[in-house]
């Protein structure tokens, strides 16, 4: 009997195996673990983000963002995304917010270093130059094994990190978009951006609460067709700008992003939020 298991790569049909198991336990895509990161070395489902799942949904959908890009549309559509519709209202205020922080980076400038930790396949490189054509931007990008390869070949002008030898050296702008709470320990790579930048620190689409200390969840993102599980902090609002202000960063504003995942069973729901540094 023909099955799409014939026609299908090996990493989808263990996504939608993956997908249909989660189905059937009833799983949430978000959940609070109060294990804490001990969990990912329990559990062989929480693979993070270096699978071959994750950039297959950035290459699938990689030409028509470059294309809305090159649009006058809103900037509404994530490169990775699967959702349907056309505006990501979210991912509008994100970008929206990232605008604002590298026109004051780049104000009085003609060119600019940075660096965009945990920043895929670089993408954020063409939103800065649809946002501000003519800056010369020296673009460093940080991320996952899988996605740096993968970015080299595509952007080979800018420069790709898999480790932390991209903080030995020092940028006008540091961007940190979705990925500071996906490190277990935070707060030295929190330290580690504050040393590295001369000018300013973005970090956005960060998880947190008010009233709760800090807790870690898991999200399931199978309907997204990542093949994977991860784990990430949502992190009290104030223990997070204490550590900032002792790294030696000033705020300058903050924002408020729009996502508010419902995290089963955590201590307070959380809300995504992006927080503009200088160097004090």
């Amino acid at each position: 009997m023909f099955s799409y298991r014939d026609i299908a790569p090996p990493f989808l049909a263990d996504w939608v195996k993956q997908l249909q198991r989660a189905l059937r336990r009833g799983q949430p895509e978000w959940e609070y673990i109060p294990a804490g990161w001990e969990a990912e070395r329990s559990d062989p489902k929480i693979k993070g983000w270096n699978v071959e799942s994750v950039l297959e949904a950035y290459k699938s959908r990689w030409d028509a963002f470059v294309g809305e890009l090159k649009s006058t549309d809103p900037l509404g559509r994530s490169p990775e995304s699967f959702a349907s519709g056309p505006f990501d209202l979210v991912f509008h205020n994100t970008i929206m917010v990232f605008a604002y922080a590298l026109a004051l980076a780049a104000r009085h400038k003609t060119s600019i270093s940075m660096l965009d930790w945990g920043g895929g396949i670089g993408h954020y490189y063409l939103i800065s130059q649809a946002l501000v054509s003519d800056l010369e931007l020296d673009y460093h990008c940080k991320d996952v094994p899988i996605l740096v390869a993968y970015g080299r070949q595509l952007l080979p002008q800018a420069h790709f990190y898999s480790d932390e030898a991209c903080l030995s050296r020092r940028y006008d702008f540091i961007l940190a978009s979705t990925s500071l709470h996906y490190s277990q320990d935070w707060s030295r790579v929190l330290e580690g951006l504050a040393r590295a930048t001369t000018g300013y620190l973005l970090v956005t689409q960060l998880p947190v609460v008010h009233q709760a200390p800090s807790y870690v969840f898991i999200q399931r993102p199978y309907r997204y067709r990542y093949n994977t599980e991860y784990l990430g902090w949502c992190l009290n609002r104030i223990e997070f700008l204490q550590r900032a202000e002792q790294s030696g960063l000033k705020l300058v504003r903050e924002f408020v992003t729009g996502q508010q995942p419902q995290i089963a069973r955590a201590p307070e729901p959380c809300q995504y939020r992006a927080f503009l540094f200088r160097r004090d």
